[in-house]
């Protein structure tokens, strides 16, 4: 036999028809060096969270977070499927030195833009050779260091730099770039129902890596499978960066054409990269802009729109050099991702730092669910209406003697009730506009045992446009017309 139940079933589209009458946390999933795999566990320090998971995509996201909002964290590992590998070295030098990567430590924990800088000359294996490594592509270095005798440079990410007998000259220039472990369907699977199983109360979820063709699908069936279960959660993922030298009418292009048939109304995904400062190592990396994005929407309340630049601008984050140019997408100055239906940043001038464009839900034109807060704010509603009704499973209800149907008296009880659950929750703050809850008079309780409703929240606006008429004034003419 079925057992009781509360159930709610969305709409979308209402917003464009005629009515017919201290939070949770954010969850991050994504693959990194140790740990246990889909064992969901929550953190409030950096420290612990190293501890426990060491190094890459899923502790840099997580760390980013607790450092930028003081908040912790829940993290569910996904287990890595392919590790992360170094390019061959491409150098600029007169010396006769040969860099590379070393043949066995060269499983980086992360993406990196490695780049050494010679600084004083000598012969390798002998002191007197100086030089700064960059993990950014030359944006930003470590202190000036000595080689000393040795003939490697071991890095803390995961990769080793061997370097061959010979010299090494002033002015010499070496690079390689490394790629992310990743993991994939298979892993994040996992990763992704234990949250849903743990009674960690948490309300996003951040997907850390390359959310692209299966894991789109994936993460969107997982959510919604969680909705029907009475969990209400939405998610945020992000593309692959741009490749290096990748034009943006390039980049524009792939996204645009790799996502178009892709919708959902409840997960949005970040397109581009920016320049960000780690949680972990306090340097400077090339990062996809999710990092930033869920840092700030795991902050803020339910009908907050991150993109209201009274929030600040996004701490760490650029996407622009010290000179004022642009590095990584800018929305502004390079429109079309927005329209593609992806998060991308943007710079304001006058307003120093970067910015939210939109924090735009990947859902179809038409949607009632354009933007998070709308569906964060709905979610909350669905939330308390579950939370209510599950309290009038079971209960007695009278009915009509003449007709069978509810008693007048006990719906009126049940929709007022119903109603002021959902006031207190969403238009105290306020998180909506209004909201209704409207009770069935023609349901055949005696038979079917099933009440039904409808409910309805009335967002708030967000205004995206504003136009404004300037122009001179002349109190002269205005006296003359006056006179006359």
């Amino acid at each position: 036999m079925t057992l009781p139940q509360v159930t709610i079933t969305e709409i979308d589209g209402a917003l464009g028809v005629l009515p017919p009458s201290a939070g949770r946390l954010i969850a991050y999933t994504g693959p990194c060096e140790k740990g246990p795999i889909a064992t969901p566990a929550t953190f409030a320090r950096v420290t612990d969270l190293i501890s426990n998971f060491g190094q890459g995509p899923l502790v840099e996201g997580a760390a980013h977070y607790i450092n930028t909002t003081g908040n912790p964290v829940v993290i569910s590992r996904a287990d890595t499927v392919t590790e992360g590998s170094v390019s061959a070295v491409t150098s600029v030098a007169t010396g006769t030195a040969v860099v590379t990567v070393d043949s066995v430590a060269n499983k980086p924990f992360d993406a990196y833009e490695y780049v050494l800088y010679i600084l004083a000359d000598g012969i390798v294996g002998t002191a007197g050779i100086t030089y700064q490594l960059s993990y950014d592509g030359g944006y930003t270095r470590t202190p000036v260091a000595q080689l000393g005798t040795l003939t490697a440079i071991v890095t803390p990410t995961g990769v080793t730099f061997a370097i061959a007998a010979g010299t090494m000259k002033a002015g010499d220039i070496h690079r390689a770039t490394a790629t992310a472990p990743a993991a994939d369907a298979t892993t994040y699977g996992p990763a992704i129902d234990a949250l849903g199983a743990t009674a960690i109360q948490w309300e996003q979820l951040a997907v850390i890596g390359d959310v692209l063709g299966t894991l789109f699908d994936l993460v969107e069936s997982k959510i919604v499978g969680f909705a029907a279960a009475g969990k209400y959660r939405s998610w945020i993922g992000g593309t692959r960066m741009p490749n290096a030298g990748e034009s943006e009418s390039t980049y524009l292009t792939s996204m645009a054409g790799a996502f178009s048939g892709k919708s959902t109304t409840h997960g949005s995904m970040c397109a581009g990269a920016c320049r960000l400062t780690s949680g972990v190592s306090g340097r400077k990396y090339r990062r996809p802009i999710v990092f930033s994005v869920a840092a700030v929407q795991g902050e803020v309340t339910e009908e907050i729109d991150t993109a209201d630049v009274n929030l600040g601008a996004l701490p760490g984050c650029s996407i622009r050099d010290d000179n004022g140019n642009t590095i990584e997408h800018d929305e502004a100055v390079f429109p079309g991702l927005d329209d593609a239906r992806f998060i991308t940043l943007r710079t304001w001038d006058g307003y120093p730092g970067v910015y939210i464009t939109r924090p735009r839900v990947m859902s179809t034109d038409g949607s009632d669910f354009q933007i998070i807060p709308n569906r964060r704010v709905l979610n909350l509603a669905a939330l308390v209406l579950r939370s209510y009704f599950i309290r009038r499973l079971n209960r007695p209800i009278r009915v009509d003697p003449a007709t069978g149907f509810i008693l007048e008296a006990d719906a009126l009880e049940i929709e007022g009730a119903a109603t002021q659950a959902m006031r207190d929750a969403l238009t105290a703050k306020p998180k909506a506009s209004g909201v209704q809850f409207i009770l069935s008079r023609t349901d055949n309780l005696l038979a079917t045992k099933t009440l039904t409703g409808t409910a309805r929240v009335i967002p708030l606006a967000y205004p995206e446009f504003i136009n404004i008429q300037l122009g001179f004034y002349n109190p002269a003419l205005f006296t003359t017309a006056v006179a006359a």
